[in-house]
Protein backbone atom coordinates (compact mmCIF):
# COMPACT_ATOMS: atom_id res chain seq x y z
CA UNK A 1 0.00 0.00 0.00
CA UNK A 2 1.38 3.39 -0.99
CA UNK A 3 0.76 6.28 1.38
CA UNK A 4 1.57 9.82 0.31
CA UNK A 5 2.45 12.42 2.98
CA UNK A 6 3.90 15.90 2.86
CA UNK A 7 7.12 16.48 4.82
CA UNK A 8 9.04 19.67 5.55
CA UNK A 9 12.82 19.72 5.32
CA UNK A 10 15.19 22.60 6.00
CA UNK A 11 17.84 23.34 3.44
CA UNK A 12 20.57 21.89 5.72
CA UNK A 13 18.84 18.49 5.69
CA UNK A 14 18.41 18.59 1.90
CA UNK A 15 22.15 19.20 1.64
CA UNK A 16 22.78 16.17 3.83
CA UNK A 17 20.50 14.13 1.55
CA UNK A 18 22.35 15.25 -1.56
CA UNK A 19 24.61 12.15 -1.83
CA UNK A 20 21.51 9.93 -1.67
CA UNK A 21 19.67 12.15 -4.16
CA UNK A 22 22.61 11.84 -6.55
CA UNK A 23 22.61 8.08 -6.10
CA UNK A 24 18.87 7.97 -6.92
CA UNK A 25 18.95 10.40 -9.86
CA UNK A 26 17.27 13.14 -7.83
CA UNK A 27 14.38 10.99 -6.63
CA UNK A 28 13.59 12.41 -3.17
CA UNK A 29 11.29 9.52 -2.22
CA UNK A 30 14.02 6.99 -2.97
CA UNK A 31 16.55 9.03 -1.00
CA UNK A 32 14.22 9.13 2.02
CA UNK A 33 13.63 5.36 1.75
CA UNK A 34 17.41 4.79 1.78
CA UNK A 35 17.71 7.03 4.84
CA UNK A 36 15.03 4.98 6.63
CA UNK A 37 16.87 1.74 5.79
CA UNK A 38 20.11 3.13 7.22
CA UNK A 39 18.35 4.33 10.39
CA UNK A 40 16.58 0.99 10.82
CA UNK A 41 19.86 -0.91 10.54
CA UNK A 42 21.58 1.49 12.97
CA UNK A 43 18.84 1.03 15.57
CA UNK A 44 19.24 -2.75 15.41
CA UNK A 45 22.71 -2.40 16.98
CA UNK A 46 22.38 0.86 18.94
CA UNK A 47 19.92 2.17 21.50
CA UNK A 48 19.40 5.52 19.80
CA UNK A 49 20.20 7.54 16.71
CA UNK A 50 22.62 9.68 18.76
CA UNK A 51 24.52 6.58 19.86
CA UNK A 52 24.68 5.34 16.28
CA UNK A 53 26.00 8.72 15.11
CA UNK A 54 28.72 8.70 17.77
CA UNK A 55 29.71 5.20 16.72
CA UNK A 56 29.94 6.19 13.07
CA UNK A 57 32.06 9.23 13.92
CA UNK A 58 34.49 7.07 15.90
CA UNK A 59 34.72 4.33 13.28
CA UNK A 60 37.37 6.01 11.05
CA UNK A 61 39.59 6.57 14.10
CA UNK A 62 39.16 2.93 15.14
CA UNK A 63 40.01 1.73 11.63
CA UNK A 64 43.11 3.92 11.59
CA UNK A 65 44.12 2.57 15.00
CA UNK A 66 43.60 -1.01 13.80
CA UNK A 67 45.94 -0.33 10.88
CA UNK A 68 48.67 0.95 13.23
CA UNK A 69 48.23 -2.17 15.37
CA UNK A 70 48.55 -4.40 12.33
CA UNK A 71 51.73 -2.70 11.14
CA UNK A 72 53.27 -2.85 14.63
CA UNK A 73 53.25 0.86 15.39
CA UNK A 74 50.84 0.36 18.31
CA UNK A 75 49.85 -2.59 20.49
CA UNK A 76 46.79 -3.55 22.51
CA UNK A 77 47.29 -3.37 26.28
CA UNK A 78 44.96 -4.30 29.11
CA UNK A 79 43.41 -1.23 30.75
CA UNK A 80 44.26 -2.43 34.27
CA UNK A 81 47.86 -3.05 33.24
CA UNK A 82 48.12 0.41 31.67
CA UNK A 83 46.76 2.03 34.82
CA UNK A 84 49.36 0.11 36.86
CA UNK A 85 52.12 1.45 34.59
CA UNK A 86 50.84 5.02 34.96
CA UNK A 87 50.63 4.66 38.73
CA UNK A 88 54.07 3.11 39.17
CA UNK A 89 55.83 5.64 36.93
CA UNK A 90 54.19 8.63 38.61
CA UNK A 91 56.80 11.19 39.63
CA UNK A 92 59.15 10.27 36.78
CA UNK A 93 59.61 12.53 33.78
CA UNK A 94 58.95 11.40 30.22
CA UNK A 95 61.75 11.54 27.64
CA UNK A 96 61.46 14.40 25.17
CA UNK A 97 61.49 11.92 22.26
CA UNK A 98 58.24 10.37 23.53
CA UNK A 99 56.68 13.79 24.04
CA UNK A 100 57.46 14.78 20.44
CA UNK A 101 56.15 11.45 19.18
CA UNK A 102 52.76 11.95 20.82
CA UNK A 103 52.59 15.74 20.35
CA UNK A 104 54.08 16.68 16.99
CA UNK A 105 55.41 20.26 17.35
CA UNK A 106 55.40 20.82 13.59
CA UNK A 107 51.61 20.45 13.46
CA UNK A 108 50.96 23.04 16.16
CA UNK A 109 51.38 26.80 15.85
CA UNK A 110 49.20 28.16 18.65
CA UNK A 111 47.30 27.14 21.77
CA UNK A 112 44.01 26.56 19.95
CA UNK A 113 45.69 24.16 17.56
CA UNK A 114 47.27 22.41 20.55
CA UNK A 115 43.85 21.94 22.17
CA UNK A 116 42.36 20.52 18.95
CA UNK A 117 45.41 18.30 18.41
CA UNK A 118 45.29 16.83 21.94
CA UNK A 119 41.60 16.02 21.65
CA UNK A 120 42.15 14.46 18.23
CA UNK A 121 44.99 12.31 19.59
CA UNK A 122 42.82 11.26 22.51
CA UNK A 123 40.04 10.14 20.16
CA UNK A 124 42.41 8.32 17.82
CA UNK A 125 43.91 6.32 20.69
CA UNK A 126 40.47 5.61 22.19
CA UNK A 127 41.28 7.53 25.37
CA UNK A 128 38.42 9.29 27.13
CA UNK A 129 40.57 12.28 28.09
CA UNK A 130 39.25 15.70 27.12
CA UNK A 131 41.51 18.79 27.07
CA UNK A 132 40.48 22.43 27.36
CA UNK A 133 42.95 25.35 27.18
CA UNK A 134 42.28 28.94 28.19
CA UNK A 135 44.67 31.84 27.60
CA UNK A 136 44.51 35.48 26.49
CA UNK A 137 47.07 35.21 23.69
CA UNK A 138 46.91 31.96 21.72
CA UNK A 139 50.20 32.67 19.94
CA UNK A 140 52.50 33.87 22.74
CA UNK A 141 50.70 33.37 26.06
CA UNK A 142 52.12 34.80 29.28
CA UNK A 143 49.96 32.35 31.20
CA UNK A 144 47.54 29.53 30.46
CA UNK A 145 45.04 27.28 32.19
CA UNK A 146 44.79 23.67 31.01
CA UNK A 147 41.88 21.49 32.14
CA UNK A 148 42.18 17.74 31.56
CA UNK A 149 38.92 15.89 32.18
CA UNK A 150 37.73 12.26 32.48
CA UNK A 151 39.79 9.07 32.86
CA UNK A 152 41.75 8.34 36.08
CA UNK A 153 44.03 10.65 38.04
CA UNK A 154 47.12 8.64 37.03
CA UNK A 155 46.20 8.73 33.34
CA UNK A 156 45.52 12.46 33.55
CA UNK A 157 48.86 13.05 35.30
CA UNK A 158 50.71 11.24 32.53
CA UNK A 159 48.85 13.22 29.86
CA UNK A 160 49.36 16.49 31.79
CA UNK A 161 53.08 15.84 31.96
CA UNK A 162 53.24 15.53 28.17
CA UNK A 163 51.41 18.84 27.78
CA UNK A 164 53.67 20.50 30.37
CA UNK A 165 56.81 19.28 28.59
CA UNK A 166 55.51 20.59 25.27
CA UNK A 167 54.54 24.03 26.63
CA UNK A 168 57.87 24.29 28.42
CA UNK A 169 59.86 23.50 25.29
CA UNK A 170 57.89 25.50 22.74
CA UNK A 171 56.19 28.29 24.71
CA UNK A 172 58.54 28.77 27.69
CA UNK A 173 55.66 28.09 30.09
CA UNK A 174 56.27 26.51 33.48
CA UNK A 175 53.81 24.77 35.81
CA UNK A 176 52.66 27.10 38.58
CA UNK A 177 49.93 25.06 40.29
CA UNK A 178 48.24 21.67 39.85
CA UNK A 179 44.73 21.03 41.18
CA UNK A 180 43.61 17.40 41.14
CA UNK A 181 39.92 16.61 41.49
CA UNK A 182 37.95 13.37 41.20
CA UNK A 183 37.28 13.74 37.48
CA UNK A 184 39.63 16.50 36.32
CA UNK A 185 43.11 17.91 36.67
CA UNK A 186 43.71 21.63 36.31
CA UNK A 187 47.19 22.98 35.59
CA UNK A 188 48.07 26.67 35.60
CA UNK A 189 51.10 27.79 33.60
CA UNK A 190 53.17 30.95 33.70
CA UNK A 191 55.94 32.15 31.40
CA UNK A 192 59.46 31.54 32.72
CA UNK A 193 62.29 32.97 30.63
CA UNK A 194 64.96 32.49 33.30
CA UNK A 195 65.32 28.83 32.36
CA UNK A 196 66.60 27.60 29.00
CA UNK A 197 64.01 25.82 26.88
CA UNK A 198 66.32 22.78 26.87
CA UNK A 199 66.27 22.52 30.67
CA UNK A 200 63.58 20.97 32.85
CA UNK A 201 61.43 23.75 34.29
CA UNK A 202 61.40 23.77 38.13
CA UNK A 203 57.58 23.61 38.23
CA UNK A 204 57.55 20.48 36.07
CA UNK A 205 60.13 18.80 38.25
CA UNK A 206 58.25 19.77 41.41
CA UNK A 207 54.78 18.63 40.32
CA UNK A 208 55.54 15.78 37.89
CA UNK A 209 59.22 14.80 38.29
CA UNK A 210 59.68 14.73 42.06
CA UNK A 211 61.00 11.14 41.93
CA UNK A 212 63.03 11.51 38.75
CA UNK A 213 66.47 12.09 40.30
CA UNK A 214 65.86 9.36 42.88
CA UNK A 215 64.80 6.78 40.29
CA UNK A 216 67.72 7.57 37.96
CA UNK A 217 70.14 7.17 40.86
CA UNK A 218 68.53 3.84 41.78
CA UNK A 219 68.83 2.67 38.17
CA UNK A 220 72.50 3.68 37.97
CA UNK A 221 73.57 2.26 41.36
CA UNK A 222 71.03 -0.45 42.05
CA UNK A 223 73.24 -2.76 44.12
CA UNK A 224 74.50 0.01 46.42
CA UNK A 225 71.10 1.59 47.12
CA UNK A 226 69.35 -1.75 47.52
CA UNK A 227 71.85 -2.81 50.18
CA UNK A 228 71.71 0.59 51.87
CA UNK A 229 67.91 0.57 52.04
CA UNK A 230 67.96 -3.02 53.30
CA UNK A 231 70.42 -2.00 56.05
CA UNK A 232 68.37 1.04 57.05
CA UNK A 233 65.23 -1.07 57.18
CA UNK A 234 66.88 -3.87 59.17
CA UNK A 235 68.23 -1.33 61.68
CA UNK A 236 64.89 0.49 61.86
CA UNK A 237 66.51 3.65 60.46
CA UNK A 238 68.82 3.98 63.48
CA UNK A 239 71.69 5.00 61.21
CA UNK A 240 73.21 8.46 60.71
CA UNK A 241 74.33 10.02 57.43
CA UNK A 242 77.38 12.28 57.72
CA UNK A 243 79.83 13.69 55.22
CA UNK A 244 83.11 11.76 55.33
CA UNK A 245 85.12 14.85 56.35
CA UNK A 246 82.68 15.64 59.17
CA UNK A 247 82.82 12.09 60.46
CA UNK A 248 86.63 12.33 60.54
CA UNK A 249 86.47 15.52 62.66
CA UNK A 250 83.87 14.01 64.99
CA UNK A 251 86.09 10.91 65.37
CA UNK A 252 88.95 13.10 66.68
CA UNK A 253 86.68 14.55 69.35
CA UNK A 254 86.29 17.94 67.64
CA UNK A 255 83.12 19.53 66.24
CA UNK A 256 82.95 20.24 62.47
CA UNK A 257 81.18 23.17 60.82
CA UNK A 258 78.33 21.90 58.59
CA UNK A 259 77.61 25.29 57.00
CA UNK A 260 79.31 24.64 53.65
CA UNK A 261 77.42 21.40 53.08
CA UNK A 262 74.09 23.11 53.76
CA UNK A 263 75.06 25.93 51.38
CA UNK A 264 75.91 23.47 48.60
CA UNK A 265 72.53 21.78 48.98
CA UNK A 266 70.62 25.09 49.08
CA UNK A 267 72.84 26.74 46.42
CA UNK A 268 72.88 29.86 48.56
CA UNK A 269 75.05 31.36 51.25
CA UNK A 270 73.68 30.87 54.78
CA UNK A 271 74.49 34.50 55.60
CA UNK A 272 72.27 35.63 52.70
CA UNK A 273 69.31 33.43 53.63
CA UNK A 274 66.33 34.81 55.51
CA UNK A 275 65.78 33.15 58.87
CA UNK A 276 62.50 31.41 57.83
CA UNK A 277 64.17 29.98 54.70
CA UNK A 278 67.15 28.82 56.75
CA UNK A 279 64.93 27.08 59.30
CA UNK A 280 62.94 25.27 56.60
CA UNK A 281 66.12 24.07 54.86
CA UNK A 282 67.70 23.15 58.20
CA UNK A 283 64.75 20.95 59.12
CA UNK A 284 64.67 19.30 55.69
CA UNK A 285 68.38 18.48 55.71
CA UNK A 286 68.81 17.18 59.25
CA UNK A 287 65.67 15.09 59.28
CA UNK A 288 67.07 13.24 56.26
CA UNK A 289 70.44 12.64 57.96
CA UNK A 290 68.75 10.82 60.90
CA UNK A 291 71.15 12.69 63.19
CA UNK A 292 68.17 13.56 65.40
CA UNK A 293 64.75 11.99 65.93
CA UNK A 294 62.60 14.99 64.99
CA UNK A 295 62.77 18.73 64.35
CA UNK A 296 59.98 21.24 64.87
CA UNK A 297 60.25 24.84 63.71
CA UNK A 298 58.25 27.97 64.48
CA UNK A 299 58.18 30.66 61.78
CA UNK A 300 56.00 33.11 63.66
CA UNK A 301 57.60 36.58 63.22
CA UNK A 302 59.40 37.58 66.40
CA UNK A 303 59.00 34.09 67.83
CA UNK A 304 61.13 31.97 65.48
CA UNK A 305 62.58 28.84 67.02
CA UNK A 306 63.91 25.35 66.34
CA UNK A 307 63.15 22.44 68.67
CA UNK A 308 65.36 19.39 68.15
CA UNK A 309 64.40 16.04 69.67
CA UNK A 310 67.10 13.40 70.20
CA UNK A 311 67.76 10.26 72.22
CA UNK A 312 71.43 10.77 73.13
CA UNK A 313 72.38 10.21 76.79
CA UNK A 314 76.03 11.29 76.95
CA UNK A 315 76.31 14.97 77.96
CA UNK A 316 79.45 15.38 75.83
CA UNK A 317 77.57 14.25 72.75
CA UNK A 318 74.72 16.67 73.47
CA UNK A 319 77.14 19.59 73.97
CA UNK A 320 78.88 18.76 70.70
CA UNK A 321 75.55 18.51 68.94
CA UNK A 322 74.57 21.99 70.20
CA UNK A 323 77.89 23.42 69.04
CA UNK A 324 77.55 21.63 65.69
CA UNK A 325 74.14 23.18 64.94
CA UNK A 326 75.11 26.54 66.44
CA UNK A 327 77.76 26.99 63.75
CA UNK A 328 75.00 27.30 61.14
CA UNK A 329 72.97 29.87 63.04
CA UNK A 330 76.08 31.90 63.94
CA UNK A 331 76.89 32.09 60.23
CA UNK A 332 73.40 33.45 59.55
CA UNK A 333 74.03 36.28 62.00
CA UNK A 334 70.67 36.24 63.80
CA UNK A 335 71.13 36.39 67.61
CA UNK A 336 69.83 33.35 69.45
CA UNK A 337 69.85 31.49 72.74
CA UNK A 338 70.02 27.77 73.32
CA UNK A 339 68.24 25.70 75.95
CA UNK A 340 69.14 22.06 76.48
CA UNK A 341 66.91 19.48 78.14
CA UNK A 342 67.32 15.72 78.61
CA UNK A 343 66.09 14.84 75.09
CA UNK A 344 65.46 18.22 73.53
CA UNK A 345 67.47 21.21 72.31
CA UNK A 346 65.76 24.55 71.66
CA UNK A 347 67.16 27.43 69.62
CA UNK A 348 65.30 30.73 70.11
CA UNK A 349 66.04 33.64 67.78
CA UNK A 350 65.90 37.39 68.29
CA UNK A 351 65.44 39.12 64.95
CA UNK A 352 65.91 42.87 64.77
CA UNK A 353 68.84 42.88 67.17
CA UNK A 354 72.45 43.30 66.14
CA UNK A 355 74.34 40.07 65.72
CA UNK A 356 76.87 39.52 68.49
CA UNK A 357 78.35 36.34 69.82
CA UNK A 358 77.61 37.63 73.32
CA UNK A 359 73.94 37.00 72.52
CA UNK A 360 74.58 33.26 72.30
CA UNK A 361 73.57 31.52 75.49
CA UNK A 362 74.03 27.83 76.24
CA UNK A 363 71.58 27.14 79.04
CA UNK A 364 71.40 23.55 80.27
CA UNK A 365 68.27 23.08 82.33
CA UNK A 366 68.05 21.10 85.51
CA UNK A 367 65.23 18.75 86.34
CA UNK A 368 63.56 21.54 88.34
CA UNK A 369 63.60 23.97 85.39
CA UNK A 370 61.74 21.63 83.03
Amino acid sequence: MLIRKNISLDDKYLKKLQPLLDANNGNLSAAVRDTIEVSDTALLYHKSIDEAIRFLKETPAKEELNETIQNGENIVINKTMLEWLFRCTRGRLTDEELVNELINPFEIQNMKQLEDYLNRVSRSYQWVIRTSIKCEDINNPESALVLISNSTVHSRDFFAQLVAHFLSRWKQLDVEHVFRRSNSTQISFKRNTSISSNEIMPGIRKHFGYLDILCKELDDNTEFWTQLMYTYNAERFNLVTLHRSQFEIFATGEVPNPTKILERLCKQSVSDMTLPDLLVQFRKMYLSTQLVKNIEISLEPGNESVTIFHDFKDERVIRNLIKYFSNIFLENGTPFETLSYSSMIVFRFFQGQESDNSNLYLMESTEESK
